[in-house]
């Protein structure tokens, strides 16, 4: 599409189809391109993509800067009630995949906690979405003005979008890298919560557990980690619901 919208020498037949049906700003092509790069984890060819756009697109276009304006690297899972929570990130898809990209090559507990953040981030349960789907809800324009399904959400980042599969992982190798007691109780929480996600998106699949398990990580974060300033700032009374 954006060689055809950049062609001088269009046929008659390629006028024709391009009247009315595609967009002259090619970058709206390059937003799509680079978001489906990010859905197959591919970060370098997203990275590529993103920043070969003006800086200040997804301030301009379509609902971008109204969901894309948070923190991408702490979890929304932990800002819920948060008093005076800001919606002012100058958020840049290049910038945001550039780090994503050195934070998985660095290969630290710090670095993969962030990372893993990230992840959790850009699901459909965070607060950074619309780096993967433009539109949460399955019955309108799910990709801008280029339809989708929940079938194929389902499989953006390796399950990550409904099922947290790339969140999990990097809060897992977080957390046998860690030798920080406070680092390792957020990722036994961020588990727990992932967890948790990915109980309720079975209502998108045909496998609907009958009861929430949680995994052993609420269990160590309410008992290894319970003299940690994360237990004290996240523990919840309704976590007990959870276990017994």
């Amino acid at each position: 599409m954006i060689d055809l919208a950049q062609k001088n020498n269009k046929t008659n037949f390629e006028r024709y189809i391009c009247s009315g049906n595609i967009s002259k700003d090619t970058n709206i092509y390059l937003d799509l391109k680079g978001t489906i790069a990010f859905r197959n984890n591919d970060l370098e060819l997203a990275q590529k993509t993103f920043a070969s756009m003006p800086k200040d697109f997804w301030k301009k276009t379509y609902e971008f800067k109204n969901y894309l304006n948070e923190n991408p690297f702490f979890p929304k899972a932990l800002n819920y009630g948060t008093v005076n929570r800001k919606f002012n990130y100058d958020f840049n898809k290049s910038n945001f995949v550039n780090e994503m990209i050195q934070l998985r090559d660095s290969k630290t507990a710090s670095d993969y906690l962030k990372l893993a953040n990230a992840y959790f981030n850009v699901s459909s349960y965070g607060n950074s979405w619309m780096m993967t789907s433009y539109e949460q809800s399955a019955g309108s324009y799910n990709d801008y003005i280029y339809g989708d399904s929940v079938e194929n959400q389902k499989k953006y980042s390796l399950g990550n979008y409904y099922y947290l599969t790339l969140a999990k992982k990097y809060y897992q190798n977080a957390l046998q890298l860690s030798k920080n007691k406070e680092q390792k109780a957020v990722c036994s929480l961020m588990l727990f919560e992932c967890d948790y996600y990915n109980f309720t998106s079975m209502g998108y699949s045909n496998r609907i557990p009958a009861k929430f398990e949680p995994g052993k990580e609420i269990y160590d974060f309410n008992s290894i980690y319970s003299d940690t300033k994360v237990f004290k700032k996240y523990n919840c009374f309704l976590l007990d619901q959870f276990i017994n």
